[in-house]
């Protein structure tokens, strides 16, 4: 991509300039008014500064074009008009795609760049990474983050091939998870508590995470459940804590979760199950807070299927904001083909994720999540890895 700035007095001014460089593809990306001239910080000008790009191809089409056309000369006019000091006249300004101002400037007109960035104006060569975000249900403001990127990453370094530009966007989604994604809290919890909407799969995930604290870190590890509305639930989770040999309370108040978390006081560590309701309804929430132990050392995840939409999935985090989440846990991996979820999280939200449940198997089924692993599933590599 070919991008320039232009110094005018006005867009009418702008306008010729940019089709006579840039050619009739051109796009605005941005317009700001500017103080220019002067003489010691008095008597500056208001001018206006207008940044236009065209793509590398296009812009070299145009010069070929022109080299085919031959010289017309001007004619000279019979009064031409006075030559004023330079700090008078309209000038124009070339400027490196590497120039720190205008990356700047890139950085601050994301949405713009979603005009240049359409489908029918993507550099040929990124056009299969464009269907496979789509695919992957990737939000548009995130896929113009990537693009814009890439786009100034290959003005400095052309990808070759096609391995070249897929290192290229992997290392560019690698970034953005590092850069959005932001640590857990380690406060070393007494109690993680799991909750979420029904049918998410939070009492399977908290089998695989008791399983995994007593095996890698060596954990006394005890159950408490709340999800007194479903009894396969409770049964469901006293099966696993016999199979692991965990004790198990059943919690139908807060004060029954009081007294499970006297009779469990020598546990390492308590994970707690909550029912799963419709967390659309206020009072459901309500109820849930008042359920949970009041205790500084609590951790509190909230536990959503990645086979939900992703915008159900915003509403139910958006209405759990009365609550202080601390993680989010993303379940069912394994029963969609779409990861696009997992980075619009990352993006829109501060609240970490730490683990990805990809299957039934207790402990097995459960991955640490890195800033690899997300480019892996949105890219479509190693996804069974």
């Amino acid at each position: 991509m070919r991008l320039k700035t232009y110094i005018v007095q006005n867009m009418t001014e702008a306008i010729p300039m940019i089709k006579r460089d840039l050619g009739s593809d051109a796009l605005i990306l941005n317009t700001k008014k500017i103080k220019t001239g002067g003489f010691l910080g008095f008597f500056k000008k208001e001018k206006l500064e207008v940044i236009a790009a065209v793509e590398t191809q296009q812009a070299e089409k145009k010069k070929s074009v022109e080299k085919t056309k031959p010289a017309i000369q001007p004619i000279p006019e019979k009064n031409p008009a006075p030559v004023f000091a330079p700090s008078e006249k309209t000038f124009m300004k070339t400027q490196d795609v590497s120039n720190d101002h205008l990356i700047n400037e890139l950085k601050n007109i994301k949405h713009v760049m979603m005009q240049v960035i359409g489908e029918d104006r993507l550099p040929e060569a990124l056009k299969p990474l464009n269907q496979r975000l789509n695919q992957q249900d990737i939000a548009s403001e995130i896929q113009s983050d990537i693009y814009t990127k890439m786009m100034l990453a290959l003005e400095e370094r052309p990808a070759s091939t096609e391995k070249e530009l897929a290192d290229l966007a992997r290392s560019e989604i690698i970034n953005m998870v590092k850069e959005h994604q932001k640590k857990p809290v380690e406060k070393d919890p007494d109690i993680i508590c799991f909750i979420g909407p029904t049918g998410v799969g939070k009492t399977t995930t908290i089998a695989k995470i008791a399983a995994d604290l007593m095996l890698r870190e060596d954990k006394k590890v005890g159950l408490i459940t709340s999800d007194t509305y479903r009894i396969a639930a409770v049964e469901q989770l006293k099966t696993y804590a016999s199979i692991l040999n965990i004790p198990i309370k059943v919690a139908e108040s807060s004060s029954d979760v009081i007294k499970a978390l006297s009779d469990l006081t020598d546990c390492d560590i308590i994970l707690m199950d909550t029912a799963g309701r419709n967390y659309q309804q206020k009072q459901y929430i309500d109820d849930l807070e008042a359920m949970l132990p009041d205790k500084n050392k609590i951790q509190i995840n909230l536990v959503l299927s990645l086979t939900a939409k992703y915008e159900d999935m915003r509403k139910i985090i958006d209405n759990f904001q009365t609550i202080q989440m601390d993680q989010l846990l993303l379940t069912k991996k394994d029963e969609t083909s779409s990861a696009g979820a997992i980075l619009n999280l990352i993006y829109h939200y501060s609240i970490p994720i730490r683990h990805i449940a990809n299957g039934q198997n207790v402990p097995d089924d459960i991955l640490t999540v890195t800033p690899e692993l997300i480019a892996n599933f949105v890219l479509g590599e190693d996804e069974n890895d």
